[in-house]
């Protein structure tokens, strides 16, 4: 009975990691580019399809990850979208599999400048696809840009469904060379996309703070792939960004696709803690022995404080402005945790 009870609690266990687990994932461990030319007939290369007919090219994948605050540490490289209008036909999927109902995709996005970018309307360059490989012509779940503020910024857009009306803004000046986590959902029953930019928690429910866009009653066929796209909008005068992207992941819960560093969720592990929170004025680490600095993170990744950790764990928090932040402990270069804590 107790070896039966053992294996029931295993399977259970095994059974809610599963569900919490994205279904796709790339870090981009690979090298050299995403996708292929097709001219040979070979149109995939590290998991990724070219679908673009016009002009197939691939999509390069740059040494080093892109990171975020919060999120379960990045593994691999990173992947490049040039925003050139001589490449603007560098589309790529991957397949995706397990997801009916409803679907998310999120990644780290960095726009680089203003290249490409329109200041009128939004053009898509990530999505969700109806089919996969090579003949993939139904985007959904489009993740569009724009230039903002007289190109100073830019801001994202969501349209749900090709033949919609318009895209919905997330009203928000964003800042190039900011690396944001941006997370978008897709219900194929009531045919609504919804966006998340920089989600205000990560690895649970899903949180307010979203916009959401129902413009199109179309519904696609299934949800079979995740897109990156290179394109141009003769319209809009504009297109897709050149922007570095990294840690794709699709899956069938907003948790799957956030999934949060380790060291948030687990205090008691590493044995660390801060108190009081949320903190006004002072902040303290408790059981923090080897740890000799630390760095302070708001929730879109800005450094905010970065200093040596005194004997008495004391750190002043008081010229923070109020909200979420993060607090990373290191040793040396090496970090040991990090955890969240509140500014009140």
């Amino acid at each position: 009975m107790r070896k039966l009870y053992m294996i029931i609690s295993l399977a259970a266990i095994l059974t809610l990691s599963t569900k919490t687990q994205a279904q796709f994932y790339d870090g981009f461990t690979g090298t050299g580019n995403i996708g292929g030319t097709c001219a040979d007939a070979t149109c995939n290369n590290n998991g990724w399809y070219t679908h673009s007919n016009s002009k197939p090219a691939t999509i390069d994948i740059l040494s080093g990850s892109l990171n975020y605050t919060g999120l379960a540490a990045s593994t691999g490289n990173r992947v490049y979208i040039s925003g050139n209008t001589l490449e603007l036909t560098r589309d790529v999927n991957a397949a995706v599999t397990g997801l009916t109902t409803v679907g998310y995709y999120s990644a780290l996005i960095k726009v680089v400048d203003t290249t490409n970018l329109s200041a009128t309307g939004f053009d898509y360059f990530m999505s969700l696809g109806a089919t996969t490989g090579q003949s993939l012509t139904s985007m959904f779940a489009r993740l569009g840009i724009k230039s903002s503020n007289n190109k100073t910024n830019f801001r994202f857009g969501l349209l749900n469904n090709s033949g919609g009306t318009a895209y919905t803004e997330y009203a928000t000046d964003l800042v190039f060379g900011t690396t944001y986590l941006v997370v978008v959902k897709f219900d194929m029953t009531s045919k609504a996309a919804s966006l998340w930019v920089n989600p205000s928690t990560l690895g649970g429910a899903e949180p307010s703070g979203s916009i959401t866009n129902t413009s199109s009653t179309t519904a696609p066929a299934a949800i079979a792939s995740v897109v990156i796209r290179n394109g141009y909008n003769s319209t809009n005068l504009g297109g897709t960004p050149k922007a570095e992207i990294d840690e794709i992941r699709a899956g069938a819960t907003f948790a799957a696709v956030t999934p949060a560093f380790a060291g948030i969720n687990s205090i008691s592990k590493a044995n660390v803690s801060v108190y009081p929170n949320p903190a006004k004025d002072m902040l303290f680490v408790r059981n923090a022995e080897g740890a000799n600095r630390i760095e302070i993170s708001n929730i879109i990744g800005t450094k905010v404080v970065s200093q040596k950790l005194d004997n008495n764990g004391q750190i002043d928090v008081a010229n923070l402005k109020k909200g979420i932040y993060f607090i990373s402990l290191y040793s040396d270069n090496e970090i040991i945790t990090t955890i969240k804590f509140i500014k009140e």
